[in-house]
């Protein structure tokens, strides 16, 4: 355990940093899909790609359930390892909400680094591409064409960058990241108004049994104009056969999953999360997860 401390210390101080240098930018406050706390760390760490060897994940993720326009998010995820150490991860998202569309995809990178057996310190980076542009009834104001709309639409392809860090001990799992890496040098009028800042997150796994395990987490996350958002879980996992877990937000909103766990070959997943206290922002998602050696 003293050999486990003098890692996880620089760690923890490592996170703190990360997260006052990084501040920058906005998050995209409806996507938050629930399958990244437990199911899926790849999905906001890249520092974490590989981490069950090589998988694919499929995820449909929709907000504000009932509203018109509402946020939709269909996002493919894939990642591997690459000998002991390093591992490499690809993803691609299709987003829309309301009259706002954006395509992206990125390409990762992660470095392990062991200590003792029992503990492992990783660094991870994606390289990404978004393209975003609204439909064509946002061109038309009053019968004249919207010139700010048509200079949004024609726009080109815009790059970025994520950063990842992350520790795992006996049962422990410590992570950080910092998003969307270019806005760093923009101006606020510049920023997309929607895109992530950062997240620190704790998970701590304990055996119960050689069948049963349950998991307690908390994370935070950062915002540039909207509150940080502080949410809480607890999953309980049968043997290899289900999971359930439950979560609860700063928003003021409860949430819950359920999975199928198809042993070593994947797992189908399903979350809904309730009404914030404003009283809107309803949230469902089905995940798929393929797995193979």
């Amino acid at each position: 355990m003293k050999k486990d401390l003098k890692h996880i210390i620089p760690v923890m101080l490592t996170m703190f940093s990360l997260l006052n240098t990084t501040r920058v930018t906005a998050q995209r406050f409806f996507n938050n899909p629930l399958s990244q706390y437990y199911r899926n760390g790849y999905l906001w760490n890249p520092a974490l790609s590989g981490q069950e060897g090589s998988r694919a994940y499929a995820l449909l993720h929709k907000s504000w359930a009932g509203f018109e326009g509402a946020p939709r998010q269909i996002s493919l995820a894939g990642d591997m390892k690459m000998g002991e150490k390093a591992a490499v991860g690809i993803r691609f998202i299709a987003d829309k909400s309301g009259m706002l569309q954006r395509n992206m995809g990125a390409l990762s990178y992660a470095y392990g680094i062991s200590f003792s057996g029992t503990s492992k310190l990783s660094m991870g980076l994606n390289v990404g591409f978004y393209k975003e542009r609204l439909d064509n009834s946002a061109l038309a104001q009053g019968g004249q064409v919207d010139e700010a709309v048509k200079s949004f639409n024609e726009k080109g392809i815009q790059f970025d960058g994520d950063f990842g860090i992350a520790y795992e001990g006996i049962g422990l799992k410590l992570g950080a990241a910092a998003w969307n890496l270019s806005n760093v040098l923009k101006s606020a009028d510049k920023r997309s108004a929607d895109l992530s800042v950062a997240q620190v997150q704790a998970a701590y796994r304990f055996e119960c049994d050689g069948k049963t395990n349950l998991q307690p987490m908390v994370a935070y996350k950062l915002f540039y104009k909207q509150d940080n958002i502080f949410t809480a879980g607890m999953q309980y996992e049968y043997e290899n056969i289900f999971h359930a877990g439950i979560f609860w937000q700063s928003t003021g909103n409860a949430a819950g999953g359920v999975g199928i766990l198809l042993k070593e070959y994947g797992e189908l997943n399903f979350f809904y999360n309730g009404a914030n206290k404003y009283g809107y922002n309803k949230q469902y998602e089905v995940g798929l997860k393929v797995r193979w050696k």
